[in-house]
């Protein structure tokens, strides 16, 4: 029905013959009984199985993913170490997947997105979070952010509570004042002549968000 396999430290759920429900009881099982082991890891779903699926039936079991503390990727599993390819990467890559992490990112825990990189929880000192496109945390982001990492100037860092140590766009980085007592309200940074500016959100601002075709 699925079977579970790891690629260089990444889960890979390849899905067979079967119906939503028989996934979902699975899974269910599955995970809830190896918990300790699968939760923080990257999964991707793969096999034909998935052709079969309605997009609310996928939408449920990775729901059920995120529940369990695991981190949606449905770019292709690494194969082999990925530092060749983002050597040769252009500029501006076409956009990649989104990541959504339902979780604190503990510190010293790394976590990475091809596309933009969503997280429904706080990032603490001495994590490091990057993403290809936008970062968005709601909660409070202390640790290391780098939005727009495949050199994308239009990316930006959103957070409810934004106080890190470091924030990076792009080529640029701005470095933490260490008084974060002033931050009450959400705070969202961006590129402004090539000098990353920090700034109050508000829906006057929005348009941030839409910046880029």
């Amino acid at each position: 029905m699925i079977k579970i396999k790891g690629v260089n430290g990444n889960l890979v759920f390849i899905f067979g013959p079967g119906t939503c429900t028989e996934y979902l009881t699975y899974l269910s099982s599955h995970l809830a009984e190896n918990n300790a082991v699968f939760a923080g890891s990257t999964v991707y779903f793969r096999g034909e199985g998935l052709n079969d699926l309605s997009h609310q039936e996928i939408a449920a079991l990775q729901k059920l993913c995120l529940e369990n503390g695991l981190i949606l990727n449905n770019n292709e599993p690494p194969k082999t170490v990925t530092r060749t390819v983002r050597e040769k990467s252009s500029p501006e890559p076409a956009r990649g997947q989104d990541v959504f992490v339902s979780r604190h990112v503990r510190s010293g825990q790394k976590v990475h997105a091809e596309g933009c990189l969503i997280i429904w929880g706080d990032v603490n000192e001495s994590a490091e979070i990057t993403a290809g496109g936008d970062i968005i945390v709601l909660g409070k982001l202390a640790g290391v952010a780098h939005a727009g990492c495949y050199g994308q100037k239009e990316s930006i860092v959103f957070a409810l509570n934004l106080s890190p140590s470091q924030i990076r766009i792009a080529d640029k980085i701005s470095r933490s004042s260490g008084d974060d007592s002033k931050n009450t309200n959400p705070e969202i940074a961006y590129l402004e002549e090539d000098i990353i500016c920090i700034s109050e959100y508000s829906t006057r601002k929005s348009n941030l968000f839409k910046s880029r075709s």
